[in-house]
């Protein structure tokens, strides 16, 4: 027995030293696979190997946190006037432009995230934080609001059914049936948040999204920095909360594809802050059970992630009190997952998908079939990964901005499983959850199934990569001796961090700054909503367009039927040829910009590039006749027939 436990010390007291060295020949392993294999990870490889290299050989040289200052500065108060003068200059900027913001806006934008990060430092433990949470909260509402409301129209493909019911909700008073809802007729919570939004305040659906859940989205971040106070102090929960509010995944969610996920992860955060109450009771544990009630309504998959990442935070407890003796909380904990999973399941086998299937049946049978069978959706792309024609610098920034995050969580995970960490269990199990999530978030697809969409967990894992990538920052700058070094350090990494997050495609959609040429625009402006009202208010056949512009039937004529539209493929961009009779809708933006368009031998497969000219040319065909021509928009009829 003295043996097993002076091993099991020896383990626990090394863990980090033993997963560093394990993950730097992971990385190795992941990039040789590149050459061997011609395995497209290689990034994901030189992220994981630099990662647990760099921890590695500067382990034994971080501090704890601490204020560069033992008192007030006249920096601090330089750098809180510099804030609010660069937040006004940025307004101005934006404010100026019209569909388009220049490369100055985003540079702001990166400063204005480098200051907070600086003034951050100088935060003690009773220091007031409000100033620098309100800072944090106005950059937050800047990024999104630039994004969202730079077009007229809505920004995403899912929104705009979720817009649809809400609307419905808020003309009629009533969920709408399920043949309208689908399986929404059993989630309506969000869309009921927004209707009573805009019912209050008198505002369209689109105001009634980003008031409601986008509103919600940025001020339960305030949740994330009591999560990370109670951790590991003020310092770490500000840049905690100051990273989630930059996160892409995160701005993605909350503003530019708004669905009820994005409220899932506002009750996920008020969750997670009552499970780490410094003062669990009654309060908290009303919170707990009314949070995860009002989710399990809101959500399915968001909520199953949800539990995933909670089962893991208790097995993490578990497995630390194995470890190193901590106190159990194994009761509580197992009787609050058992209300989850029975909760969970239940609502699952009662909520419809189809008329014949189950939301638990259409999850869980493609696992079993894949358990039993294997799986037929393993392709070489989702294997090797797609092959990318982007120049070097654009490949660069554009990984980046999806391994920048986790690079840093990495070293925070190793850090948190020190000898020094590891033994406060609130750590140890975010730690524990960051490699389990990561690991089913990558793991599932290779098994073939694309029901679970893994992608769409980013958001909520995000929630605890924060919290140990903000620790992780602190601890490299402590590096520095020097306090007139950290500022300048803490600036540069902030400041590159959020460039390559706010100037990624999924985001930056009106100026891209990387990939133009693979970036597709579903955000409209007025002239191209306008084609679509008009159009559909004098036709009611079939109307084919391209892919997003479709999403713009939302906008349609309240009596066009939005099944008669239909959108471009490969086939009738390679034959020129157009089947039946349609309208045609051919916007001139389609020959510079890249749009989506459908290959119908291949099931969720896009080709994203242009419309040609010679496609675009072919409808002056005596066969076809301009019946529109709004200067943006134009639209035939085969057969010279008129509307």
């Amino acid at each position: 027995m003295e043996t097993i436990k002076k091993c099991k010390e020896k383990f626990t007291g090394n863990l980090d030293t033993i997963l560093s060295v394990l993950g730097f020949n992971l990385g190795v392993f992941i990039v040789s696979l590149y050459y061997l294999i011609n395995l497209n990870q290689q990034d994901i490889g030189i992220a994981v190997l630099s990662a647990c290299l760099i921890y590695f050989l500067f382990r034994k040289k971080f501090k704890d946190e601490a204020p560069i200052s033992s008192g007030k500065y006249r920096l601090k108060n330089v750098l809180s006037l510099s804030f609010y003068l660069v937040f006004l200059i940025s307004i101005l900027i934006y404010s100026v432009n019209l569909y388009y913001r220049p490369i100055s806006y985003f540079i702001l934008i990166c400063v204005l995230a480098g200051i907070i990060a600086s003034e951050i430092l100088y935060v003690r433990k009773g220091d007031r934080v409000a100033p620098i949470l309100l800072q944090i909260f106005l950059l937050s509402i800047l990024i999104r609001a630039g994004i969202y409301y730079n077009f007229p129209s809505l920004m995403g493909y899912d929104a705009y059914f979720h817009a649809g019911m809400a609307k419905l909700i808020t003309d009629t008073g009533v969920v709408p049936p399920i043949e309208v809802s689908s399986k929404y007729f059993y989630y309506p919570l969000a869309h009921i948040f927004v209707s009573i939004t805009q019912l209050m305040g008198g505002l369209d659906v689109k105001d009634g999204f980003f008031y409601s859940i986008g509103f919600a989205n940025i001020f339960s971040t305030a949740g994330i920095y009591l999560i990370g106070k109670k951790l590991e102090g003020p310092q770490m929960g500000l840049l905690a909360a100051l990273l989630i509010n930059l996160n892409n995944h995160n701005i993605v969610t909350g503003i530019t594809n708004i669905t009820p996920g994005s409220l899932v992860l506002c009750y996920f955060i008020i969750i997670l802050y009552a499970i780490f109450s410094e003062k669990p009771g009654l309060v908290q544990a009303g919170l707990l059970l009314l949070a995860t009630i009002l989710m399990i309504l809101t959500h399915q998959l968001t909520t199953f992630v949800v539990f995933l990442a909670l089962v893991s935070i208790f097995a993490g407890k578990y497995l630390h009190n194995l470890l190193y003796g901590s106190s159990s909380t194994a009761v509580a904990s197992f009787n609050y997952i058992l209300f989850f999973v029975i909760s969970l399941q239940t609502y699952w086998m009662f909520t419809y998908v189809t008329p014949d299937t189950s939301f638990f049946e259409m999850i869980f049978k493609p696992l079993i079939d894949v358990l039993h069978a294997g799986s037929s959706y393993s392709s070489e792309e989702l294997i090797l990964g797609p092959a990318t024609n982007q120049d070097s610098l654009e490949t660069l920034i554009l990984h980046i901005s999806y391994l920048a995050l986790p690079f840093f969580a990495i070293g925070g995970v190793l850090a948190w499983f020190s000898r020094r960490d590891a033994e406060k269990i609130d750590k140890f199990s975010i730690a524990l959850v960051v490699a389990i999530l990561y690991g089913l978030a990558y793991g599932i697809p290779l098994l073939g199934m694309r029901n679970f969409l893994t992608t769409r967990w980013f958001p909520l894992i995000a929630v605890f990569l924060v919290l140990v990538a903000a620790s992780y920052i602190l601890k490299l700058v402590s590096l520095f001796n020097s306090k007139k070094a950290k500022i300048p350090a803490v600036f540069i990494i902030l400041l590159l961090f959020s460039f390559v997050m706010v100037t990624t495609p999924g985001i930056n959609k009106d100026n891209p700054l990387v990939g133009k040429e693979t970036t597709v625009r579903n955000q409209f402006k007025n002239i191209e909503i306008q084609a679509v009202k008009t159009l559909s208010g004098v036709y009611s056949g079939n109307i084919l367009m391209d892919s997003p512009y479709d999403s713009c039937l939302f906008y349609r004529d309240s009596g066009y039927d939005a099944n008669n539209a239909t959108y471009f493929n490969t086939q009738q961009i390679e034959s020129r040829e157009i089947s039946g009779d349609s309208m045609i809708l051919l916007r001139r933006s389609a020959l510079k910009e890249p749009i989506s368009i459908n290959d119908p031998n291949r099931y969720g497969v896009n080709i994203i590039k242009p419309l040609p000219i010679d496609f675009f040319n072919s409808f002056e065909a005596p066969e076809y006749s301009l019946v529109y021509d709004n200067a943006e928009v134009l639209a035939y009829l085969k057969e010279s027939k008129e509307v």
